[in-house]
């Protein structure tokens, strides 16, 4: 899943960072540095704390001069990204600790992050212009975290990665730092989203791991949907609050998981955490996981998928619908192909078709050619 949610307090950006006693037990990951924007600003490796609390007041980490135009109370501080696995990604990692699987996840997230780089825009308005300007840099930390808030004081094993995007881009054409254009990057998150899961489950494919699409998404095979249930208990928690609520929208949904986490404690140390995780598992389930880990179940891993993935999208999306952003078009695809196709696959099965092209908006849109009668 990817969450892209608006940070509009330097105060909120900076508690990203986590202290480093969260590292120590084992809970997260430092972070790293990432994007075009920060090679510019010479940040590099490890995210320091003090030079990235400046980049939140606005400073060029630095010489700590002024980075954008304004520095002003209410200003969009950053933009947090937020990448997560299905829950069986996240439970053999968390298992395991296979550092295979991390470093899936993370070239999977940097993939996905170096193609919304690409799209970055700010906006011009120099010399009565009213236009958007293609930059394709960004400034963002990457923090990488293993388990899930508490539940009764214990965390699940919950894989994801926050990714703080800093609202600040070079503009060659004004030689200088502006604030960045989000609204079409958070507009694709659909895509965006999709695309991440394709390239995760495709590496993972890669490590000798069976997938399972579920819906949009995939599962590892071979481990028990009743083990997946038991270690999604912050999801539990959530639909309890939303049954009790009347709420069914997604995005009402996703709200309470920040209204009904626990307060702040002691936190559990991994190795606790880890004992406690096998107690929720039988023998043969402990078996089963063992097994899936070990690869020694072979796979008919499909592939070429891409035909097939654009005709069920083309269906989809023109049954309601005469013109369609490509965008979307694309994004069906993927979801209905996680396992069998690629990005780039999708792309050219898409071009290949013989469809009507056009622009709107700047953006790239699609329909059918009809057949005379």
């Amino acid at each position: 899943m990817i969450r892209i949610t608006k940070q509009k307090s330097a105060e909120a950006a900076k508690r990203l960072y986590a202290p480093t006693s969260y590292y120590n037990e084992g809970r997260g990951i430092l972070g790293y540095w990432g994007g075009k924007g920060a090679a510019r600003l010479r940040l590099a490796g490890t995210v320091r704390k003090l030079l990235f609390h400046r980049l939140c007041d606005n400073e060029n980490p630095r010489t700590r001069q002024r980075l954008t135009a304004r520095t002003r109370s209410g200003r969009t501080v950053a933009y947090d990204v937020r990448f997560s696995v299905s829950k069986s990604v996240s439970l053999l990692y968390g298992m395991t600790g296979e550092h295979a699987i991390l470093d899936a996840f993370r070239a999977a997230v940097d993939e996905t992050m170096r193609e919304m780089e690409t799209e970055m825009k700010t906006r011009v308005r120099k010399g009565g212009a009213d236009t958007n300007r293609t930059t394709g840099n960004m400034v963002w930390a990457e923090f990488i975290h293993t388990v899930s808030c508490p539940v009764d004081g214990v965390c699940d094993p919950q894989l994801h990665a926050y990714l703080c995007v800093f609202n600040a881009t070079w503009d060659e054409g004004e030689e200088c730092w502006k604030a960045g254009w989000f609204r079409d990057l958070k507009g694709d998150a659909p895509y965006f989203q999709a695309a991440f899961r394709v390239r995760l489950a495709n590496r993972l494919q890669d490590l000798g791991f069976g997938v399972e699409r579920n819906r949009d998404d995939f599962e590892i095979a071979g481990v028990p949907p009743d083990v997946l249930k038991r270690f999604s208990r912050r999801t539990a928690v959530v639909e309890r609050v939303a049954r009790e609520r009347c709420i069914t929208d997604p995005r009402w949904k996703a709200e309470l998981g920040a209204k009904t986490r626990e307060k702040a404690m002691l936190p559990l140390s991994l190795e606790f955490q880890w004992k406690e995780w096998r107690t929720r598992l039988t023998l043969a389930e402990r078996e089963a996981l063992a097994l899936v880990c070990r690869r020694k179940t072979p796979y008919a891993r499909q592939m070429n998928g891409e035909a097939m993935a654009v005709d069920q999208a083309v269906e989809h999306c023109f049954v309601r619908h005469e013109v369609v952003p490509e965008r979307k078009l694309v994004t069906e695809a993927l979801k209905r192909g996680i396992g069998t196709v690629t990005v780039e696959g999708v792309t050219r099965e898409l071009r290949r078709r013989p469809f009507i092209w056009s622009e709107l908006a700047g953006r790239k849109m699609v329909s059918q050619r009809r057949n005379r009668a």
